[in-house]
């Protein structure tokens, strides 16, 4: 923001943030809503005020082994924990973990819900965990290859990233997947693209359709109900540079995906063609294709939130708010593999072990956490004068924020309000708030007056 009357006292505010983070642009050429950045703070739900994230408990489960990935079952409540050796353990409640078989496959698993099983892909033949048998897991031989799973109008879905083909079981039974000609209720199958010189790397669901990615940027809708004669498949967009199976993920009535340019979505218009594609990271997507490596997404659903796992630091995570539009980061004390809503709790798969992400834990572990803010740029055409500091935060407990303003350092009460009087000059304000402790931020006002 550039001041305009010399002498002309003003009060810069703060008290909105819901515009999030916005590193595409100069640090003054910003909202006053938004921030150059916002680390370990996030919007929760539909709330355009701020909270800092939950930290990270000690250890609730001890798996034994390095954990690959996770799937929670809400109609059982019991949480399937997959490592890299394979091994799948069930932990029922949140109380230990118990082996109960081994992955086909090598890749990081896909699972589906159907017919009270649980289905998972992992790059081999399809296998299922049945919560009411005593042999949980069990492997499906006569399945294709998958590495993909998802159920859709009675039948169970799979395909193998790499190939052209979706193939669908028997209506009713995910078991079966011999055809028949003459009987359109066995199992069936649909190449899409077939010679495109693309692969499939990710398969979602939107609205009644399905939305087939393609590595070579290419996406197709393939549309129809459980009449086989309705399928039809349309090439819906080109040149996505989408990436990875795991970057692809149904949220609401969109489709959001990674890019290598960056946070993209699909959703439906009533134009011509239905669907559309959008970016949706226009303030951040740096931050999503700057040294990319195997992005992976994590949506907590019920907090409205798309957090983004852009590189190989897995202890940096982006939170995008889907239901706000605005976005912030997270920096963890240790690597993230998974994150996942349960019934009452948010868990964290790190290294071998199970931890509960949450704002009754003030610390990752016993590492401290670093909260910081950076607000809009001030720039004047001569010096500037800082001559008042405002600050108003709440916090369950006692504790300091460390309010910068440019190389002046001013210590303010974490859970209360606070003004102190300044004279501090330059020719570029920085606004910014640190703190190891977890606090909600109301406002910051600075009054300023050109020398």
């Amino acid at each position: 923001m550039r001041r305009r009357a010399k002498h002309e006292a003003m009060q810069l505010n703060f008290n909105d943030f819901s515009g999030g983070i916005n590193v595409m642009s100069a640090g003054d050429m910003i909202a006053m809503n938004e921030m150059q950045s916002c680390q370990n703070l996030w919007f929760i739900t539909n709330q355009r005020s701020l909270s800092p994230r939950g930290g990270i408990s000690a250890p609730i489960v001890n798996v034994g082994e390095e954990v690959k990935s996770t799937y929670y079952d809400i109609d059982t409540n019991t949480l399937l924990v997959f490592a890299n050796s394979g091994s799948i353990y069930r932990v029922v409640s949140m109380e230990s973990a118990e082996l109960i078989g081994r992955l086909t496959g090598n890749a990081a698993p896909v699972c589906a819900k159907f017919q009270d099983k649980v289905w998972i892909a992992s790059g081999d033949k399809l296998q299922y965990y049945d919560f009411a048998t005593t042999d949980s897991i069990s492997t499906v031989m006569t399945s294709p290859v998958c590495d993909i799973v998802f159920q859709r109008f009675s039948r169970l879905c799979v395909s193998q990233t790499g190939l052209d083909r979706i193939t669908y079981s028997a209506v009713g039974d995910g078991t079966v997947w011999t055809s028949d000609d003459n009987d359109e209720s066995t199992s069936q199958w649909v190449d899409v693209g077939y010679g495109d010189s693309g692969d499939i790397i990710a398969v979602a669901p939107l609205a009644s359709d399905l939305m087939i990615i393609k590595n070579n940027g290419m996406i197709y809708q393939l549309t129809g109900d459980a009449d086989i004669s309705s399928w039809a498949i349309y090439r819906i967009a080109t040149e996505t540079d989408a990436v990875g199976r795991q970057a692809a993920i149904p949220v609401g009535n969109d489709v959001i995906f990674v890019s290598r340019s960056g946070l993209k979505s699909l959703h439906t218009t009533m134009d011509y063609g239905n669907i559309a594609t959008q970016d949706i990271g226009e303030k951040f997507n740096i931050l999503v294709r700057t040294s990319q490596y195997e992005p992976k997404l994590f949506h907590l659903r019920r907090r409205k939130l798309l957090l983004i796992r852009p590189t190989a630091d897995w202890k940096y995570l982006i939170a995008y708010n889907y239901a706000v539009g605005a976005a912030t980061t997270l920096k963890f004390a240790m690597p993230i593999v998974d994150i996942v809503e349960t019934l009452d709790k948010v868990v964290v798969a790190s290294g071998n072990s199970l931890y509960e992400l949450s704002e009754e834990s003030l610390s990752d572990n016993g590492e401290p956490i670093d909260f910081v803010m950076r607000m809009k740029d001030t720039i004047s055409n001569d010096e500037i004068i800082a001559r008042s500091l405002d600050t108003d935060m709440t916090a369950s407990q006692a504790g300091n924020v460390d309010l910068r303003v440019d190389n002046m350092h001013v210590t303010m009460p974490a859970n209360s309000r606070r003004k102190v009087r300044c004279n501090h000059s330059t020719p570029k304000l920085e606004v910014e708030l640190t703190s190891q402790v977890p606090f909600y931020p109301k406002h910051i006002a600075v009054e300023v007056a050109d020398l």
